[in-house]
C-alpha cells in the first residue's frame, strides 16, 4: 500500500525550490555553473534554451543555462553541443503553461496571455497532448469554445502557481456564476455569509476515540511566494479559481465528459431497498463502487471529519471520501457533494484534491467546483481543486478536515470548511438553481463515505485498507451529524451500504461516543 509520511511532501523540480527574492525560475539552474572558468555562452544559446522551455531572461551574466561552450582547440564540443541542443528541442513535446503531476510548470503564462494562446488552438497543437482521447474536431471546437465562454467577462487582477497548477484571482461579482458573460442568468450575489455553520450534538459517554488526529489548513496565507515571485494569497473582493485549461479538459472525449468527470449516481438504495441505475450519462461506462453509511431522514444539510489518504489509481480511474446531501430518488434525484478525490486524468494529479460537486437532474447535469454557472464563492483564502499538504499513514499520523453544508433559511446551500482553525464560509449554491425540485426546499437522505470508479483492479478506496483493520490502517470519517429541520444538529444514524463487499467495505459506529456516529470505509481492490 503507498502512503505518504505524515507532513513529509514529495521531491519537486528545483524551480520550486528557490528562494521568494530570486523571482526568477532561472535560479533552479545555478548548478550548472561548476567549471564557469572553462565555458563561454553561445550566442545562439538564448535561442536554443527557449525552445527547451527556458526563455532569454535565463541567459543572466549571474544566472547561466547549459548554454556555455567549451573553449577547446577544436569546433567538436560546440558542434556536439549544439546538435544535442537541436535534438533536444524536436524532441519536447508542446510545452503546456501548467505541468503535468503537480510539478513546477516551466513558465509563468500571465492571464492575456492564456486566453491568447486559447483563442489560437487547434486541434493539430494538441493532437500528441490528448493521446487520441478527444472525440473528434468538433468535441476540440466545443471544449475551446467553452473555455473562452466561461472566461467571457472576467478581468483577472492577479495570478499565482501552486502545485504545477495556475490559480487565478477573480473579483467576486465576475465569477462563472454570476458575470452575464455568454449565455446564463445570473445568480444572487451576498458579499458576506449572513448564516453560521451549526455544532456537533453533545457526544454521549463511553466509546473514547482511538486515538487522537491532526487538522490540515487548506488555507492561502499572505507572504508566500510561488517560484516565479507571485503572492500565493488572493486580495479581498477577489476569489481563488483554479484555471481551466484545454490540457485539463482534452484528458477526456468530450465536454461533458470533464464536467461531470466520474458522477453516475449516489450508489445507495431508495426507501424500498431499490437501486436507480443511472441512465442519464451514457457516456460513462465506468463501474461504481461504493463503502458508506447513510440515512433517510429530512434535512437541511450535515457535517463529517474526513481523513484524507492518498490511494492508488490508475489515470482514468478515481477514488473519493464525501459528503452527500441528496433531494428524492431516481430521475428527481439532486445532490450536493463535498470531500476529496483522488482523480489524475481530472485534476492532473496523483494528489487528493478538495471538490465540491452538484446535479439537479440524477447527474444529467452538473459539475465539479467552479467549472459551470452554479456555486457562488465568498471565501478569498480557500480554492477548490486545491490538493492536501498532508497524508494519513498507515501506523502513523491521521490528518484531517470538516466539511458542512447546511440550508440557510433563504434556501442556498452553504459549504463550510473547517482545518485547524474556526469554519469558513466557502460560498453556496443558490436556491434558484433547485428551480422546483427538492433542495429548494430540504434534503431527504444524507450519506457519508467512500465511492470508486473504474477498473477495481487497479485502484483503492480510502487508505488502500478494509474497514475491519480499523484504527491507523482504515479511512475513517467521523463526528458525521446532519442538521434537522429546525436546524438542530442531531448524530446520524447511519445504514451500511456495500456495493461489493468482496472488494470494498464498511463498518458503521452510531455510538455517539467522543467520536459521535463514524465509520470506517475501504479496500485495496478487486482481484
Amino acid at each position: 500500500m503507498r502512503t505518504r509520511s505524515t507532513g513529509q511532501s514529495r521531491s519537486t523540480p528545483c524551480a520550486a525550490r528557490i528562494s521568494a527574492d530570486s523571482g526568477s525560475p532561472c535560479a533552479s539552474e545555478n548548478r550548472v555553473r561548476r567549471a564557469a572558468p572553462s565555458l563561454r555562452p553561445s550566442p545562439n544559446t538564448p535561442k536554443i534554451a527557449a525552445k527547451i522551455g527556458f526563455g532569454e531572461g535565463c541567459m543572466r551574466d549571474d544566472v547561466q543555462f547549459s548554454g556555455f561552450l567549451f573553449k577547446g582547440k577544436s569546433a567538436l564540443w560546440r558542434g556536439h553541443l549544439l546538435i544535442l541542443f537541436a535534438f533536444v528541442a524536436l524532441a519536447m513535446p508542446r510545452e503546456s503553461a501548467d505541468a503535468a503531476e503537480g510539478e513546477t510548470p516551466k513558465k509563468f503564462v500571465p492571464y492575456p496571455q492564456f486566453i491568447s494562446e486559447t483563442k489560437d488552438a487547434k486541434p493539430q497543437d494538441f493532437g500528441a497532448k490528448s493521446d487520441g482521447r478527444v472525440k473528434d474536431a468538433a468535441a476540440f471546437e466545443e471544449m475551446r469554445s467553452y473555455i473562452l465562454s466561461y472566461y467571457d467577462g472576467i478581468a483577472v487582477k492577479h495570478s499565482f502557481v501552486e502545485d504545477g497548477r495556475t490559480v487565478d484571482c477573480v473579483p467576486i461579482e465576475q465569477q462563472p456564476s454570476l458575470h452575464s458573460g455568454k449565455g446564463g442568468e445570473k445568480s444572487e450575489l451576498r458579499p458576506a455569509p449572513i448564516t453560521r455553520p451549526i455544532t456537533p450534538p453533545k457526544p454521549e459517554k463511553g466509546a473514547a476515540a482511538p486515538g487522537s488526529t491532526r487538522a490540515i489548513d487548506l488555507t492561502l496565507k499572505k507572504g508566500k511566494r510561488d517560484a516565479f515571485g507571485n503572492e500565493l494569497y488572493c486580495p479581498k473582493g477577489t476569489i481563488p479559481i483554479r484555471r481551466m485549461t484545454l490540457d485539463d479538459i482534452m484528458r477526456f472525449p468530450t465536454l461533458r465528459d470533464f464536467l461531470r468527470a466520474g458522477k453516475w449516481d449516489d450508489g445507495s438504495l431508495d426507501r424500498e431497498g431499490r437501486t436507480h441505475p443511472n441512465r442519464n450519462n451514457p457516456d460513462d461506462s465506468s463501474t461504481h463502487y461504493y463503502a458508506r453509511g447513510y440515512q433517510f431522514v429530512d434535512n437541511f444539510g450535515g457535517d463529517g471529519w474526513l481523513n484524507v489518504w492518498s490511494p492508488t489509481v490508475a489515470k482514468d480511474s478515481m477514488s473519493l471520501s464525501q459528503l452527500w446531501v441528496v433531494g428524492s430518488e431516481g430521475e428527481g434525484k439532486q445532490t450536493v457533494e463535498a470531500g476529496w478525490q483522488v482523480y489524475p486524468n481530472k485534476w492532473g494529479s496523483d494528489k487528493a484534491a478538495l471538490f465540491i460537486f452538484y446535479t439537479t437532474k440524477n447527474y444529467s447535469d452538473g459539475c465539479y467546483n467552479l467549472e459551470c454557472k452554479g456555486f457562488v464563492q465568498i471565501a478569498n483564502n480557500v480554492y477548490l481543486g486545491k490538493g492536501f499538504t498532508h497524508y494519513s499513514s498507515s501506523g502513523d499520523g491521521q490528518w484531517g478536515f470538516n466539511l458542512q453544508w447546511k440550508r440557510h433559511t433563504d434556501g442556498n446551500w452553504w459549504l463550510f470548511y473547517k482545518g485547524n482553525a474556526n469554519y469558513i464560509a466557502v460560498g453556496y449554491y443558490p436556491k434558484s438553481l433547485f428551480g422546483t425540485g427538492t433542495l429548494a426546499s430540504k434534503a431527504t437522505k444524507i450519506a457519508f463515505g467512500g465511492e470508486d470508479t473504474g477498473d477495481a483492479s487497479a485502484k483503492q478506496m480510502g487508505s488502500g485498507a478494509l474497514a475491519a483493520d480499523g484504527w491507523q490502517k482504515a479511512a475513517f470519517l467521523n463526528f458525521a451529524f446532519y442538521i434537522d429541520t429546525s436546524t438542530v444538529s442531531q448524530w446520524a444514524n447511519l445504514t451500511k451500504y456495500e456495493s461489493d463487499p468482496d472488494c470494498y467495505t464498511a463498518t458503521i459506529n452510531n455510538i455517539y461516543g467522543s467520536w459521535g456516529t463514524y465509520l470506517y470505509f475501504g479496500g485495496p481492490k478487486c482481484n
